[in-house]
């Protein structure tokens, strides 16, 4: 069994060019169902129901240290494809060894917001840029263990696609 432990380094790729070492961190956008409380006869109270594969809205976001070109010059009107590679540290619980494991995060992105941070004489400026995110996917060893794809009705968790009988319902 192995230890989780840390992200050893990743690095950013637009469109699948690298981008300038600039990038301090990402976060990453939360997955948040879409839920609807529901109460009546039968139901002790109130209870959240789920709407299977639909989602809030997601937004992911870029810190650099300083102002940069690339975080600058977006349209919000143009889609952005985003990957980011990193590598996670885990320890071999029985040897002790350290396991190195590649994790992949793919996006689909709009610019919705770029903070152009402060001027301080001597120090970065801390700028960033936020984005609209419709679209999700996360490989762990090159196996996918989600996909979100909100404009394509798609829900893959752990391989299984949560949203096949609703597509089929919906006859597509």
């Amino acid at each position: 069994m192995n230890i989780p432990e840390q992200l050893i380094n990743f690095k950013q790729y637009i469109s699948g060019g690298a981008t300038p070492t600039a990038v301090v961190d990402v976060t990453l956008p939360d997955i948040e169902a879409i839920s609807e409380s529901i109460r009546g006869a039968g139901i002790a109270g109130e209870i959240e129901s789920i709407t299977p594969g639909h989602y809030g809205a997601m937004s992911l976001t870029v810190n650099y240290r300083t102002m940069i070109k690339e975080g600058i010059n977006i349209s919000p009107y143009e889609k952005q494809e985003m990957e980011f590679y990193g590598a996670l540290k885990e320890t071999d619980q029985s040897t002790g060894k350290v396991v190195v494991k590649k994790v992949r995060v793919a996006v689909r992105t709009q610019a919705k917001k770029i903070g152009l941070g402060k001027l301080d004489v001597g120090k970065g400026t801390d700028s960033s840029t936020e984005y609209t995110t419709t679209y999700l996917k996360i490989e762990i060893d090159d196996k996918v263990v989600r996909e979100i794809d909100q404009l394509n009705f798609i829900d893959i968790v752990d391989g299984t696609d949560m949203l096949a009988d609703v597509r089929s319902a919906l006859g597509m």
